[in-house]
């Protein structure tokens, strides 16, 4: 699962320097071209065991039950190949960019790795371009629409292996108390603000959190506010432009939730919404594809629903992202890493039924198997339905997502836990985002 992105302040210029400084192959190799697929090492570990075979460090940032399904996928590809091997290495999820970049600029990256689709601006530089290394017409075998998402300017340096949009999750025992449908779901802001009217009234339970990590809020931030008809960044991406009217207004929107509606408590701590959905103690959150694998564990029953419950919407949008499959220019292994990430991206039926991701490929989403799972059913259908319906919102690739990321998700925590107001915190953080983008 990918919650967090990095935390590093340098940027692609900074990349560029240091990767030059470090002397990486990784430069050179942009300009196209790849390995044998053999021998050679990328520190000491990897290479080949002697007997013709090639062994791939792959690192990862999955936990839980994301990486038990990687896990299992990595098993099976290796207990199928004689010729490649793959070493699977997972990072911690917080630390995972940070140590990524140092890798790829310490001339010490693996050879194979995984990049959120909003990340590749900032490691593209140092990425093997995959055009000349995949099998012929690979592209085809992809959702077209995730394929287009998950590429930098036109240039294919990673395989999608999913998108993973944000819905709207409810525990229907706290519906049936508070005297709703527990088969109606919003799908409105109007019909949002009935239900958790309802729970507030009816029942002691919380009704509802827009974020429940408390540390994300940019994301549905970002595509509610697009639904709505604000724009986010210029087109450029050198300065923020949801200052404004739009931009507050939904602002607002967050501090009602804990201050006038009392849907939630006006505290910002980590992980407490997440706590208090998983214990049944609220009615409703936005989250992503997987918090399947999570609610499944739980002892409530639960529902999914298209989070269109944004105030304003006029386009039907939720945030997204794609985790896809790269290969650092710097290994000498770039063919037998692309044959990998190929293979792991095609036969990716475990990452669905098991992580809870719609998966990329198009065979493995349209497999009977996958359709006749109980997460097709529970969730993927209906994120299915809006990625065909184009209501998935990617956020912008900058050469530094921190630059945006961390001035919205202070202000909105500043404006769910009360500390401040949202014509104050939006403005403040729109300044400072453009400040960052042009430093």
């Amino acid at each position: 699962m990918a919650r967090k992105q990095s935390d590093s302040s340098t940027g692609r210029r900074t990349f560029i320097k240091a990767a030059g400084a470090a002397g990486i192959a990784g430069l050179a190799g942009c300009t196209g071209g790849g390995g044998s697929g053999s021998g050679g090492g990328n520190g000491s570990s990897a290479g080949s065991s002697g007997s013709g075979t090639t062994t791939l460090q792959f690192w990862t940032l999955f936990a839980g039950g994301d990486g038990e399904a990687m896990k299992a996928m990595v098993d099976q590809f290796n207990a199928e190949h004689d010729s490649i091997q793959v070493e699977r290495q997972r990072q911690p999820f917080a630390e995972y960019y940070d140590k990524l970049f140092t890798a790829m600029t310490g001339g010490n990256a693996p050879d194979l790795a995984v990049f959120h689709t909003t990340e590749l601006q900032r490691f593209v530089q140092a990425m093997q371009p995959l055009g000349d290394l995949l099998s012929d017409g690979a592209g085809d075998a992809y959702v077209s629409s995730i394929w287009d998402q998950t590429q930098y300017e036109g240039s294919r340096v990673a395989l999608p292996l999913d998108t993973h949009p944000n819905g709207l999750y409810y525990n229907k025992d706290i519906f049936e108390e508070a005297g709703l449908d527990p088969e109606s779901p919003p799908t409105s802001f109007a019909e949002l603000q009935e239900a958790a009217n309802a729970v507030e009234s009816e029942t002691d339970y919380l009704a509802f959190s827009p974020d429940p990590y408390n540390r994300f809020q940019v994301r549905q931030y970002i595509a509610w506010l697009r639904g709505r008809g604000g724009s986010f960044l210029s087109d450029d991406k050198t300065s923020a432009e949801f200052g404004g009217s739009d931009g507050v207004a939904l602002g607002e929107f967050y501090g009602n939730v804990t201050g006038d509606w009392g849907w939630d408590q006006a505290d910002a701590t980590e992980n407490r919404g997440t706590k208090a959905f998983r214990s049944g103690d609220m009615a409703m959150t936005i989250n992503g594809t997987w918090y399947f694998g999570v609610l499944q564990q739980q002892d409530f029953d639960w529902g999914m629903a298209k989070p269109f419950v944004g105030p304003g919407q006029e386009t039907d949008l939720t945030w997204a992202n794609s985790h896809t499959l790269g290969v650092p220019a710097g290994t000498d292994k770039a063919q037998a890493a692309a044959e990998v990430a190929e293979w792991l991206t095609q036969n990716s039926l475990t990452w669905g039924t098991d992580a809870g991701h719609l998966p990329a490929s198009s065979s493995v989403l349209q497999s009977d198997e996958l359709q006749s799972a109980t997460v097709w059913e529970k969730t993927l259908s209906t994120y299915n339905e809006m990625a065909q319906n184009g209501s998935l919102a990617y956020m912008p690739s900058t050469e530094n997502n921190q630059d945006y990321q961390r001035p919205v998700n202070k202000a909105i925590q500043q404006i769910y836990s009360g500390q401040a107001a949202a014509a104050d915190a939006i403005p403040t953080a729109a300044e400072q985002v453009t400040s960052n983008l042009q430093g």
